[in-house]
């Protein structure tokens, strides 16, 4: 069983993976991690599946998650929690925004005692350095500020795609899972406050990687959306039971 597993997900990824891959090979296996990386492809239209594939030849501790069509970011990653093998369960995005070195700071969160550890774009920290588009900025601030005041108040940043789990909680907080799309952050992060998991803000650093999918206005509606389906679930007490991590259905390939 891996100490590691880092987990994914990727729409129409082609152009942006591959980079991503190798800095992730790179970090742990000289850090001498036993780690592996789940990549779950979301219906995608492009070449990444036949990317990934190819890169798992070389590199044994990749493995392949495929589904038809695309069904959302908040279900890739669920799938590929709930897949997961490792000990801790980093969630990473494919554009590479958060350098894979930052790492370090969420595992010292983990040792020091968070179940979660939240990579945060938000939550000051002079020593840390975010390259983000203003009007982007803006409008993730406004939505922030929105969650705060329905769902999580005191956090900062809900939708960094970079987040440490131990196992047990990761499996737990995704099994309860309902949310397919961009607030499934807000969802699993409500989830973890509510069983008591003890969960930590990390600053980080944070690149803008030209190409994201996210329609910032668009999606940005969509989620609000979620998050009051969010609200309505708490509020029908449907996260308040602990369940069995759910068995992932779909097959997996290392070839």
């Amino acid at each position: 069983m891996p100490e590691l597993s880092v987990v994914i997900p990727a729409y129409n990824e082609e152009k942006r993976l591959a980079p991503v891959l190798e800095s992730i090979i790179s970090f742990f296996a000289g850090k001498g991690i036993d780690f592996e990386i789940v990549v779950v492809n979301d219906g995608s239209t492009d070449n990444t599946g036949a990317l990934v594939k190819q890169f798992a030849v070389q590199h044994k501790q990749i493995r392949l998650i495929e589904h038809a069509p695309n069904k959302g970011k908040g279900y890739a990653i669920k799938i590929g929690v709930l897949a997961a093998n490792g000990e801790l369960i980093l969630i990473n995005d494919a554009d590479g925004s958060s350098p894979i070195a930052e790492f370090d700071r969420l595992l010292a969160s983990i040792k020091n005692g968070a179940d979660i550890a939240l990579g945060s774009r938000a939550k000051p920290d002079p020593a840390c350095t975010i390259n983000a588009l203003p009007y982007r900025t803006y409008i993730g601030n406004t939505f922030n500020r929105i969650v705060q005041s329905i769902l999580l108040p005191g956090i900062y940043d809900t939708q960094c795609g970079f987040k440490l789990f131990k196992k047990a909680a990761a499996h737990d907080v995704f099994s309860a899972a309902t949310i397919n799309g961009y607030a499934f952050d807000v969802e699993t992060i409500y989830v973890a406050q509510l069983r008591k998991y003890r969960l930590e803000e990390v600053p980080i650093n944070w690149n803008n990687i030209p190409g994201s999918k996210v329609n910032i206005f668009v999606d940005s509606l969509k989620m609000l959306i979620e998050v009051l389906k969010i609200k309505c679930n708490a509020a029908r007490g449907k996260y308040s039971q602990k369940k069995a991590a759910a068995i992932n259905e779909y097959s997996s390939s290392t070839k």
